[in-house]
């Protein structure tokens, strides 16, 4: 399970918006650098793998392909498309740091804005 551990979070830090998140150390801030640059990293291999599996095929069956590559002028639904792929990847990998530190306790509630009307 992707259960967070219970840990003591400072006063002064706060609790995190958005989910409990995995908790690798103490500080959250350290944890969303290091969940983005697992993302990363997973991400990164994964594309790394597939082009090297789809280059060996293509080699297998007599198709040369990185001149091809190099070559290719995508059309403007491809590049949609591809916009599209890309902003998934930045929000997987850089959501992490959409965790923050909250105010908590009495102090906490105190110090945040009044929404409604005081008279």
């Amino acid at each position: 399970m992707d259960e967070k551990p219970a840990i003591e979070v400072p006063e002064t830090l706060g609790e995190e918006i958005g989910g409990q998140g995995k908790a690798y150390f103490d500080d959250v801030v350290i944890d969303n650098i290091l969940d983005a640059l697992l993302e990363l990293s997973a991400a990164v291999w994964t594309y790394h793998d597939r082009v090297t599996v789809l280059e060996t095929v293509l080699a297998e069956k007599g198709i040369e392909v990185s001149g091809a590559i190099e070559a290719h002028v995508p059309e403007p639904e491809e590049i949609a498309r591809r916009e599209k792929e890309r902003m998934a990847l930045v929000n997987r990998v850089f959501g992490a740091f959409l965790r923050r530190p909250t105010p908590r306790g009495p102090a906490g509630l105190a110090a945040q804005p009044q929404t409604g009307d005081d008279t």
